[in-house]
């Protein structure tokens, strides 16, 4: 129990060569796992944003090639001109009709043309 302070064993050439090289090895191991992420994680993000603009372009052709509208402000103005063409037909069928006067009487209202 005299040589405690080394609990390693002894630290001599050889042993700090190895432990430089185990490091180096390391490090350099490290950093290729750290590339090899981001490489994983970039072509990941980007088929991601090709599989977007893929969908995206596949119904906005659709819209186009349909007559339909594409995205919810266009339906909303699609839907309140079909709002207006109906209101506006219903509104001509219906006409003005005859006008009536309405007078109260003693027995209670009295409708006369």
């Amino acid at each position: 129990m005299t040589q405690t302070k080394h609990i390693t064993g002894s630290t001599g050439p050889l042993s700090t060569l190895a432990r430089t090289i185990f490091l180096a090895v390391a490090a350099i191991g490290s950093i290729f796992l750290l590339i090899t992420g981001a490489v994983v994680a970039f072509f990941l993000l980007a088929g991601i944003v090709m599989l977007v603009v893929a969908a995206f372009s596949f119904f906005w052709a659709k819209a186009k090639i349909t007559g339909k509208p594409f995205g919810p402000k266009a339906q909303f103005e699609k839907a309140r001109e079909d709002m207006e063409a109906q209101f506006n037909a219903y509104r001509e069928s219906v006409g003005d009709g005859p006008v009536l006067d309405a007078q109260q009487t003693p027995d209670g209202w009295s409708v006369e043309d």
